[in-house]
C-alpha cells in the first residue's frame, strides 16, 4: 500500500513538473515575443526632467520613490500632468479616462485604429519641459483619471505610460542623480569616449541586464516601473541578501489593476551590473509565489526584477541599436 501511495505521489509530482515546464515555456514565448513598435517620437535631443513621486500604501507606509514621472505640459493647461516612465511595459499608452477628460476640456485628440488597437494619432506636448510630438500611442481602455477644469496643483495626474517602445533603435541616457532623461538617434559626441559598455539583450522589448551576485551570473529584468525596489527575487535569496535583524516592510503594491503583496527589507548586499559595483539598497519577495519560485526560476531567464533603487544615484545608458549599456557611478 505504501509503495502505491509513493508511486502515486511521484506520478503527481512528475505530471506537475511537466505541466509547469509547459506553462513556463508558454510564458517565456509570450513574454519575450517580438512585437511591432508603433510609437513615433519627434523631438530634438534635449535633456528632459523627471521627478520621483511618493505614495501612501498599506498601514500608512510611504514609498518616497514609488514612480518615475516625466512632467507633461499641454498648451496652457495648468494641471499637474505626468507620464510614468516604465521600462517594464513594452508599449506606451495614454489612458482612456484621461483622454476623455482632456476632450471635455476642449482638446481635439484624434484616434486611429490599426491591427485591432486604438491609438492617439498624434499629440503635441512638452515632455520633461521639452517640446515633442508623440504619435501612434496606444490607448489603454477604461483606465486612468477623471479630472475637470478645476486644478489642484498638488495632485499628480498620470495620463499615460512611456514604455520601452520609446527605446527602440535609440540611445537613452538616464541620469538618476540629476533627474534627467534624454533620447538620441545615435550616440552623441560626449558618449564616444566612454569606456566599459557591456552587451545586454532586448527580447520583446524587455531589458535583460547581466548581473553577478556572489560570483553567480544572472539576467535581471530592468523594470523602471518598480521604482521602489532594488531587486525582487525568490524568498531564499531575499533571506540571504538581507540581515535577519532588519525589520520587514509588508504592503500591497499596485500593478495596473492588480495588487500584489510584497515583503521588503533594506539591504547593503553587493552586486555587479555591467562592471559597476553597486548595492541592492532594497530586496523584496512576493510571498504568495514563495513555494513555486524555487521550482519555476531555473526554467526562466529572469533571475530577478530590478527596479531603480540599486542605480538611483547612477547614470544608465541604454543603446538598443548595438544592444550595449553602461552604468557610471
Amino acid at each position: 500500500m505504501k509503495k502505491i501511495i509513493g508511486y502515486s505521489i511521484l506520478g503527481f509530482i512528475g505530471l506537475a513538473l511537466i505541466f509547469s515546464i509547459f506553462g513556463i515555456r508558454k510564458f517565456n514565448n509570450k513574454y519575450f515575443k517580438e512585437r511591432p513598435a508603433y510609437l513615433e517620437l519627434s523631438h530634438e535631443s534635449q535633456t528632459m526632467d523627471f521627478k520621483w513621486t511618493h505614495s501612501k500604501v498599506d498601514e500608512g507606509h510611504i514609498e518616497y520613490q514609488s514612480g518615475l514621472l516625466i512632467p507633461v505640459q499641454i498648451d496652457s493647461l495648468q494641471h499637474n500632468l505626468n507620464m510614468q516612465f516604465d521600462t517594464g511595459a513594452p508599449d506606451s499608452f495614454f489612458y482612456e479616462k484621461d483622454l476623455i477628460s482632456l476632450r471635455n476640456l476642449g482638446y481635439n485628440i484624434e484616434e486611429v485604429q490599426k491591427d485591432g488597437f486604438r491609438f492617439v494619432k498624434d499629440l503635441k506636448l512638452k515632455l520633461g519641459g521639452k517640446p515633442v510630438t508623440l504619435s501612434m500611442v496606444k490607448i489603454y481602455p477604461n483606465y486612468g483619471n477623471t479630472f475637470s477644469a478645476e486644478n489642484n496643483p498638488e495632485t499628480n495626474i498620470i495620463i499615460g505610460t512611456i514604455g520601452s517602445d520609446i527605446l527602440v533603435d535609440r540611445v537613452t541616457s538616464i541620469d538618476f542623480k540629476n533627474k534627467t532623461i534624454q533620447f538620441f538617434e545615435n550616440r552623441p559626441e560626449w558618449m564616444q569616449d566612454l569606456k566599459g559598455f557591456k552587451t545586454f539583450d532586448f527580447p520583446g522589448r524587455r531589458i535583460m541586464l547581466p548581473a553577478i551576485v556572489d560570483g553567480k551570473e544572472y539576467e535581471f529584468l530592468y523594470d523602471s516601473g518598480c521604482s521602489a525596489f532594488g531587486l525582487i527575487t525568490t524568498k531564499n535569496r531575499f533571506e540571504k541578501y538581507t540581515d535577519i535583524a532588519t525589520p520587514v516592510e509588508s504592503f500591497g503594491a499596485k500593478s495596473w489593476n492588480d495588487k500584489i503583496y510584497i515583503n521588503s527589507k533594506a539591504s547593503d548586499y553587493p552586486l555587479t551590473i555591467g562592471g559597476a559595483q553597486l548595492r541592492m539598497n532594497r530586496v523584496s519577495c512576493v510571498d504568495m509565489y514563495a513555494f513555486l519560485q524555487p521550482l519555476v526560476t531555473p526554467f526562466t531567464r529572469i533571475g530577478g526584477w530590478m527596479g531603480n533603487q540599486a542605480i538611483n544615484e547612477s547614470h544608465l545608458i541604454l543603446d538598443t541599436k548595438t544592444k550595449e549599456f553602461l552604468i557610471t557611478i
